[in-house]
């Protein structure tokens, strides 16, 4: 009888810690991609897992799960709003607007790359802007951009004519058949899209003469009463920036498309962001600078 209670009481431990180990593992959600082709959120999702890794000795497990594939940033944004998500950090570009009702982290996950756009265009036009010094002198081009993307705001704002459409694929079908005469994209990102979509539109092909820039920094945004967990990503974040692991991950994704982008020949013309006037400038310490930008140009990446 004494060997049964002692079986009994291993078996109830076990269950116990089976049961306390599950219940520890806390479920993080990432940004689903928007259709077969698209890799856009994979780099958000391995920095996601990077930042809870570094974090497991303090906070304990962790598990990633995707949200809801095959939808657009303005419907992801809406549900994010919503709370349709438990426990969400999704990549987005930061906007006063947004800030009000999610939290984010002021951490730039792409170290400010992704505000220099290089534009995609028709191989039948090559040298479409070839001559362009001012925005004025394109600003009678047709510019294709996603629906719910800041960067189309960002456009309009500055007199450039905008289409947004939701299909990310057809984007790269538009600019490709002269349905529209521009598509502009982050340095860090044309290069892959490129290889990807050049196959399916062989008339595909990207300016090689200007660069546009303006401010977009993008954070991790979460629910604003999700303070705890976005602690944890922050600080781990911040351990990755200090071992440098955030670094390595994001020349990983992103050298061989910014050496590609040959920033320092090109015509850098700047506009404004107008929806970033209540950020505060210290994100930008964590900005790669042009120094950095030309090192990775004439390194064997």
């Amino acid at each position: 009888m004494g060997t049964l209670k002692v079986i009994s009481k291993t078996i109830l431990i076990t269950v116990l810690f089976i049961s306390c180990s599950t219940q520890a593992k806390e479920s993080f959600v990432y940004l689903a991609p928007n259709g077969f082709n698209d890799t856009r959120h994979i780099y958000g999702k391995e920095l996601l897992e990077l930042a809870l890794t570094l974090t497991q000795p303090e906070y304990g497990d962790f598990e990633l799960k995707p949200s809801i594939p095959n939808i657009d940033l303005k419907q992801t944004e809406t549900l994010a709003k919503k709370g349709h998500f438990k426990n969400f950090f999704f990549k987005f570009s930061y906007y006063d607007e947004l800030a009000n009702s999610l939290m984010s982290i002021p951490i730039p996950l792409e170290r400010g790359i992704v505000g220099y756009r290089i534009s995609l265009i028709s191989s039948q036009t090559p040298d479409l802007l070839k001559n362009a010094h001012t925005p004025g002198q394109f600003k009678n081009k047709t510019i294709v951009q996603g629906l719910g993307w800041l960067d189309s705001n960002i456009l309009s704002s500055n007199g450039f004519s905008v289409f947004s459409i939701s299909n990310y694929d057809k984007m790269f079908e538009m600019v490709s058949n002269q349905r529209a005469e521009l598509f502009f994209r982050g340095v860090n990102e044309w290069l892959t899209e490129f290889n990807i979509f050049k196959t399916k539109y062989p008339k595909l092909s990207f300016d090689k003469h200007i660069a546009l820039h303006y401010p977009l920094p993008r954070f991790f945004f979460t629910s604003p009463d999700n303070t705890e967990n976005a602690k944890r990503v922050e600080k781990g974040l911040m351990l990755a920036m200090e071992n440098g692991s955030f670094q390595r991950l994001w020349l990983k994704h992103y050298a061989s498309s910014i050496k590609a982008s040959q920033l320092s020949k090109r015509h850098i013309i700047k506009i404004e962001n107008p929806y970033i006037k209540t950020l505060s400038n210290e994100y930008q310490q964590y900005n790669v600078t042009m120094k950095e930008l030309e090192e990775i140009e004439q390194s064997r990446y």
